[in-house]
C-alpha cells in the first residue's frame, strides 16, 4: 500500500509538470515549510491538485497548476505514519481562490499534533 501511493503521489507531480509544456498561463503553489527536510517524509494536499512533496518544494521545486486554484481545505500527509491524513485548519490568508498567473506561498512550520497527527504550526498564506 505504502509503494502504492508513493507511485500515486509520483505519477500526479509528473502529471503537473508534463503540463507545464502545454499551457499558457499557470497558477504556481510555493512551499516554504520548515521542520520536513531530512527525507521524502511530509507532502502538503490540496483538494483538485493532489498531494505535493514538501521536501522538493524545499529543494526549489515550485508546483504550477493550470486551473485557478479554490484554497477551501488543507491537508498533511506522513508517510512515515501509514500516509495519515491531517486536516489543516485554515487562516484566512489561505481562503480564497488563486487564478491563473497568480502565485500562492504556503509558509509555516511541522509540528506533531494529537493523537499522532501532523500540524503546520504558524500556517499562513500569501497570494501574489
Amino acid at each position: 500500500m505504502k509503494k502504492l501511493l508513493i507511485v500515486f503521489i509520483a505519477l500526479v507531480t509528473t502529471q503537473v509538470t508534463a503540463q507545464a509544456a502545454f499551457a499558457n498561463g499557470s497558477a504556481n503553489i510555493k512551499i516554504k515549510i520548515s521542520g520536513a527536510t531530512s527525507d521524502n517524509r511530509y507532502f502538503l494536499c490540496l483538494p483538485n491538485v493532489g498531494c505535493l512533496s514538501i521536501l522538493s518544494a524545499h529543494r526549489g521545486k515550485v508546483f504550477p497548476i493550470y486551473r485557478p486554484v479554490q484554497m477551501s481545505a488543507m491537508f498533511v500527509v506522513d508517510a512515515n505514519h501509514s500516509f495519515q491524513m491531517s486536516p489543516q485548519g485554515l487562516p484566512s490568508s489561505c481562503n480564497g481562490t488563486v487564478d491563473t498567473n497568480k502565485t500562492v506561498t504556503i509558509s509555516g512550520s511541522i509540528a506533531p499534533g494529537s493523537n499522532g497527527t501532523t500540524r503546520i504550526s504558524q500556517l499562513r498564506c500569501a497570494i501574489s
